[in-house]
């Protein structure tokens, strides 16, 4: 079994910050819903990351 290094995911803070920036441009009319959605895009890009990170051994 591979176990990930702290190199491994060096991709997790982009890809949080790239859903952060691309839900958070959605155009809305409250502050709150802005900050909601650049969480929840900061969370789906993080959760891919992880789990491009976790399948791409399987895929070599």
């Amino acid at each position: 079994m591979n176990y990930p290094t702290l190199d491994d995911f060096i991709l997790l803070l982009p890809l949080a910050l790239a859903g952060a920036i691309m839900l958070g441009s959605i155009p809305v009319a409250s502050k709150f819903k802005l900050t909601s959605l650049r969480i929840m895009g900061a969370v789906l890009g993080a959760l891919f990351g992880l789990i491009f990170i976790e399948g791409l051994p399987a895929l070599m």
